[in-house]
């Protein structure tokens, strides 16, 4: 008989408490109380060539990266040198570094202040960290109740629900160290990078020149793919709708970098907890 992990009850009551708070404010939300839905985000305008090119220092910087660790003494990778799953770890820093180098290039070589947005005027703009935290507790239930519907339907159909290597490797760490690599990854690292490139970037780029439902879901879709995991594809692909829409409302990058920095804390607490990601 297969042991069933006992998760803790605080974890059970925090977690139930932050969906009904999701739930009570997404109905804040659609209801119009929580003010008018407003569009703040600056223009890129930047020509095509120049968009392109940023596209390109952010691959190259992806890809670069990851291949230069291969070439590190053993004295500079440490563990990694020897051990699989610091490797992995390593390897994953280095992809979102990497990919966080050639924004940050770009941005240098490209920058333009764009033109703001009026902001609204019925509401006053939330700090950062509200907005933060209030797209966190929106999109918990929603993403959650996506990503059930999702697994029900792959497995449904025959697939494996596999999870992302990350998440295995986050349930069976026994290293102290690699556990607080790890979560720097998640909660800091790849919030910082994803946002700057998906939503400051790529929606950013395109929410002026395409259709506004196309602009939300294409860098979703980038977004949800490049983490390469079937199980996590569609729960992701709304997820990254939900940030890029909390980035048209505020117009500040910080608060979908928050939300998703709280979104991957609260998932690595799940893991820890027994939960399956």
């Amino acid at each position: 008989m297969t042991d069933v992990p006992q998760v803790p009850l605080g974890i059970i009551l925090f977690e139930v408490a932050a969906w009904l708070a999701g739930l009570i404010l997404w109905w804040q939300l659609i209801s119009g109380r929580l003010g008018t839905s407003a569009h703040r985000v600056s223009t890129w305008s930047v020509s095509l060539e120049k968009f392109f090119a940023s596209a390109l220092f952010v691959t190259v910087g992806g890809f670069s990266f990851p291949h230069f660790t291969t070439y590190l003494s053993d004295d500079i990778l440490g563990p990694a040198a020897s051990d699989g799953n610091w490797w992995l770890v390593v390897q994953g820093a280095a992809f979102q570094l990497g990919m966080l180098s050639g924004a940050l290039l770009a941005a240098f070589f490209f920058r333009n202040p764009g033109s703001a947005t009026p902001a609204n005027p019925i509401v006053a703009k939330p700090t950062p960290i509200l907005a933060g935290v209030i797209t966190f507790l929106i999109a918990l239930p929603i993403i959650g109740g996506i990503g059930f519907l999702w697994k029900f339907t792959i497995e449904f159909f025959g697939y494996t629900a596999s999870e992302q290597d990350m998440v295995d490797l986050l349930r069976n760490a026994d290293d102290p160290a690699l556990l607080v690599w790890m979560i720097v990854l998640a909660a800091v690292i790849a919030p910082v990078t994803e946002e700057l490139i998906f939503r400051a970037g790529l929606f950013r780029y395109l929410r002026t020149r395409i259709p506004r439902a196309i602009a939300l879901i294409l860098p979703a879709l980038i977004f949800a793919l490049l983490h390469g995991n079937l199980a996590a594809f569609l729960p992701l692909c709304a997820l990254g709708v939900f940030f890029a829409l909390a980035y048209e409302r505020t117009g500040n990058i910080a608060v979908p970098m928050i939300a998703h920095a709280l979104f991957n804390l609260n998932t690595i607490v799940l893991v820890m907890a027994g939960v399956s990601g």
